[in-house]
């Protein structure tokens, strides 16, 4: 029996593979609606995977933490006036992002996974 963990992580990488694909597919002149066929899925359900994976490049590639944020996290730094690097990394340094509401600790390890802050020492 193989473990749950595992089978997600597979899948994901055959979701991953398949939207390269398709990637391909358009960028060697295929219509949404033809790579959709080849796909068995709809037209725009490629559109909107072909999207998808350019936003994640563009993520990736990207310089500016806040694009790396999940929306909630972004919402809840924006709604404290903490709108840039410095702003957010001053208030990391204080400890005062702990003192947002619903600002845990899953929110803090992604402000530490993004922001140039050292991680702190926790138990």
């Amino acid at each position: 029996m193989s473990d749950p963990l595992d089978q997600i992580s597979k899948d994901r990488s055959a979701r991953d593979r398949r939207d390269q694909q398709i990637a391909a597919a358009r960028r060697s002149g295929l219509s949404y609606a033809a790579i959709g066929r080849m796909f068995k899925m709809s037209g725009d359900n490629v559109k909107d995977r072909i999207a998808r994976l350019h936003q994640k490049e563009r993520v990736h590639k990207s310089d500016n933490p806040f694009v790396k944020l999940t929306p909630q996290t972004l919402r809840l730094l924006q709604a404290q006036g903490l709108l840039t690097v410095e702003k957010v990394v001053d208030a990391y340094q204080k400890n005062e992002l702990y003192g947002i509401r619903n600002f845990g600790t899953k929110r803090l390890r992604e402000v530490e996974k993004w922001f140039p802050v050292k991680p702190a020492n926790r138990p």
